[in-house]
Order: structure tokens, then C-alpha cells, then sequence
């Protein structure tokens, strides 16, 4: 099931230009594409005519113009052209949906358009800040991943994997004798879990000053309904007092991640490292994206992995564990909103 009166990363705003772009996002196929004046649109793949995808035409202008008899679509989805024909007849349109350019993804509204608030999109300001230097992951397309959307949210809340499936890199202190806190936000969850007096991790070790060796640490995990997560980790020198805003003397990295689900068993993954050191480092850059992306490509095959497992024992019994929290508290959060929605949409009808 989805949450539909949100926003989900639809597509980097690089990858859409003026020839028609298919995705299919919440079990529906969509074609994007953008305006002579840049402006993206987000239209249901299809002409209402016979059914040929729309991305399977060409932009003509603000318009698309369907491949197989030539119905033109304004950006509204309402056709405005038919070869041979003056009158247009009634319902000659498809779905229209929501779309909003910001902090370099375009992000679209699935449910109802009325709805679309976009306030509710995440305040990612590293992404367009002078003072954190961005990366878009993945060479700025998301990776396509085999499992269900909301197994991103439960490798993100609890960090307490990345010692044993990121050991190479992000190993070092045994970072579950640090207790975990779980926070509710009004639209989802925050984990948090401050570390004293540890060795730090390999990928960071060198970027900042340790004392006999060894630093302070933070890991802050915050999703946003549906799917949209911030991890905030970093290091300083041990006494700072983490994870204080000012962390004087630290260092701070931050990725943006966002799950879009394209059915209940595959999803976009979109994500983008920043960081607020070694900002002019172009070479620096270079070696975390690749770095990062090797990362990813773990998580990836562990969530695969657990999807496989579901898929061939959903009943099979599982246990949790203290580092479980933040993840339970986040499914409810999430199964709360969808139930919610759905039982105001029935009462609607």
C-alpha cells in the first residue's frame, strides 16, 4: 500500500528534457517531460484515444503529441489538437499530475491534486547551500532496486548495520554498545546515537584531529513520510560535546535519500552526498562518490536479499531487537497515514 497526498522524487531534474521520459511510480506509469521554457510536466502515460504511451510521442513546444494518430496533450492533459477534426470530444484528457522542481530532484504528488502542499517537500537546503558541496549519487540517476519501498526506511533508522555490512569503511567502534534514541516528529521518525571516545571510521579518519587516536561520533537518522531520509553522521575531537550544532573542529557529512516506490516489489532509489569539508576537493568528490556508491550497492544487495527471503516465506517468524525501535515506530507512523487516508476516501464517496 502507498501513501498518495505526499511528494515523492520523481525523476533528477537532469534526466528530463524535452523528449518524453516513462517511469512508472506507484504502480503507474508516468511520462514527464519539459516546457519551452524549462518547466517540467508530469502526465499519465497514455493516449486516452487508443492507449499508445504518450512517451512514446514527441514535445512539440509546451505539447506532447501522440506517436500513432497524432492527438496533441497540453500540459494540463487535456488534448487541444486532433488531425482531421475541429471538435474535441468530452473526456479527451489524461491525469495530470503535481510537479515541483526543487533542491535539484523534480518531485510529484500522486494523490489528490487539490492536496499537493509544497511546504511538504523536505528542507534540503545542503543541496543548493554555498557552504556544503553536493554529489548527486549514482551519476545523478536512482538506482533501481528489487524490494519493497519501505525496506530503505528500515536500513536507514538503524545504523547499527554499518559496522558489519560497510565494515571496510564505515567499521570501527562497535557502535551497538551506544544506545539508540527514537524520537517522533510530527511526519515521522528520528534516530539518534552519540558515541565518546571511539576510533573513527576509516572513510573519515583523516579529516579530522583525533586525541590518542580516537574521536566522538554521531549518527542521526531522520525519515520524512513517506520516504524520505536524512543522515547526518560525522566526527570531531573527543570533549565537544556531539552532536552540538556548532561542532567545533568536526566534520559533517549528510545523505539525502529517497525511496520511490515503483510497485511493492521494486523502487527508485535516489540519494546525494554532501558535505560541509574539503569543499574545493574536486578529486576528494570523486573517490566518495565512487566510495559511496560501492555502499549503496551493499544496502542494495541486503535489501534484495531480505525481499527474496519475504517472497518465499512471508509468514516465516522474525524477532527485534533493541536497535529495532526507530524502524517499528516509523512503519506505524506510515501505516497510521495510509489507513488514515484511505478511510477519508471512502468517507468521501
Amino acid at each position: 500500500m502507498y501513501l498518495r497526498n505526499c511528494w515523492y522524487a520523481a525523476a533528477w531534474g537532469t534526466e528530463v528534457g524535452q523528449t518524453p521520459f516513462a517511469r512508472t511510480l506507484l504502480d503507474e506509469s508516468v511520462m514527464l517531460y519539459r516546457k519551452a521554457d524549462g518547466t517540467p510536466v508530469a502526465l499519465e502515460d497514455r493516449c486516452c484515444h487508443r492507449n499508445l504511451p504518450l512517451s512514446m510521442g514527441k514535445v512539440q513546444g509546451d505539447n506532447v503529441r501522440c506517436g500513432y494518430h497524432g492527438l496533441v496533450f497540453g500540459p494540463n492533459g487535456k488534448v487541444v489538437a486532433i488531425p482531421g477534426q475541429t471538435t474535441i470530444p468530452p473526456g479527451a484528457q489524461v491525469k495530470s499530475y503535481p510537479l515541483v522542481e526543487k533542491w535539484r530532484w523534480l518531485w510529484i504528488w500522486m494523490g489528490d491534486p487539490a492536496k499537493a502542499d509544497p511546504s511538504l517537500i523536505p528542507d534540503w537546503y545542503y543541496m543548493d547551500h554555498p557552504d556544503w558541496i553536493v554529489a548527486p549519487g549514482n551519476a545523478g540517476k536512482p538506482l533501481y532496486v528489487k524490494c519493497n519501498y519501505e525496506l530503505n526506511n528500515d536500513n536507514v533508522l538503524d545504523l547499527t548495520h554499518t559496522a558489519i555490512l560497510h565494515e571496510s569503511r564505515l567499521g570501527g567502534a562497535k557502535i551497538g554498545e551506544f544506545p539508540v534514541k527514537t524520537e517522533r516528529l510530527p511526519r515521522g521518525v528520528r534516530m539518534s546515537r552519540e558515541m565518546y571516545n571511539v576510533f573513527p571510521v576509516p572513510i573519515f579518519a583523516k579529516y579530522v584531529q583525533a586525541v590518542n587516536g580516537r574521536v566522538d561520533r554521531w549518527q542521526i537518522s531522520e525519515i520524512e513520510l513517506p520516504t524520505h531520509c536524512l543522515v547526518d553522521v560525522g566526527i570531531m575531537p573527543p570533549g565537544q560535546g556531539v552532536p552540538s550544532e556548532v561542532r567545533t573542529g568536526g566534520i559533517g557529512f549528510r545523505a539525502l535519500i529517497s525511496a520511490t516506490p515503483e510497485t511493492e516489489r521494486t523502487m527508485h532509489l535516489f540519494y546525494a552526498q554532501t558535505r560541509d569539508f574539503a569543499r574545493d576537493d574536486a578529486k576528494l568528490t570523486e573517490i566518495w562518490v565512487s566510495e559511496f556508491r560501492d555502499l549503496f550497492m551493499e544496502d542494495v544487495g541486503a535489501m534484495e536479499g531480505q525481499q527474496h527471503v519475504l517472497d518465499r516465506a512471508p509468514d516465516a517468524p522474525i524477532i527485534d531487537i533493541n536497535s529495532d525501535s526507530p524502524t517499528i515506530a516509523m512503519r506505524k507512523v506510515l501505516a497510521q497515514h495510509i489507513a488514515d487516508e484511505q478511510r477519508r476516501a471512502v468517507a468521501a464517496e
